[in-house]
């Protein structure tokens, strides 16, 4: 009797697993918040209390961002459950997709994400150009993405067009 009962309460819990929907949700859907990119060949994985895991994740993989904690003066991003990337081997963004402008009158200075001013290229002015990040500095001010690992200041460009990103 207890055989039969164990199978009946397995079959009824099964049927209502078999009911509940289920939904895949692709990684680049998620398009809001803040986000963490590795900038050096191998970031090593840190816990909340700074210590190393002996874990690594490559050069330019991206993470949702947890949580910013600072650790003897230096931030360290969350990226899993109590593992952490420090600010010194990755940096943030948010998605910001739009078309933009440049509105300056002379050569507009392009930047890399750790704000160092490029001596190969600057952009035209009135020139246009896909956006779709920024990045913003210790002290708040806005970069906008043209190119990998290519950023101008904010203040340069106008806004043309924003686009929506799925």
């Amino acid at each position: 009797m207890k055989r039969s009962t164990l199978v009946t309460f397995l079959v009824i819990l099964l049927g209502c697993f078999s009911t509940l929907s289920v939904h895949s949700v692709k990684a680049e859907s998620i398009n809001t918040g803040k986000f963490v990119e590795v900038s050096v060949s191998s970031a090593k994985l840190y816990n909340s209390t700074g210590r190393a895991l002996g874990k690594t994740e490559p050069k330019d993989s991206e993470w949702f961002l947890g949580k910013t904690i600072n650790i003897n003066g230096k931030n360290f991003y969350q990226v899993a459950t109590d593992e952490y990337l420090s600010s010194s081997d990755s940096f943030t963004y948010q998605n910001r997709p739009e078309v933009i402008k440049v509105s300056s009158n002379g050569d507009v200075p392009v930047y890399n994400h750790d704000f160092v001013e490029s001596t190969n290229v600057a952009l035209a002015p009135g020139t246009s150009w896909y956006s779709d990040r920024v990045i913003t500095t210790p002290e708040g001010i806005p970069f906008v993405r043209v190119a990998t690992n290519e950023y101008v200041g904010m203040w340069y460009v106008v806004q043309q067009k924003f686009t929506q990103k799925y």
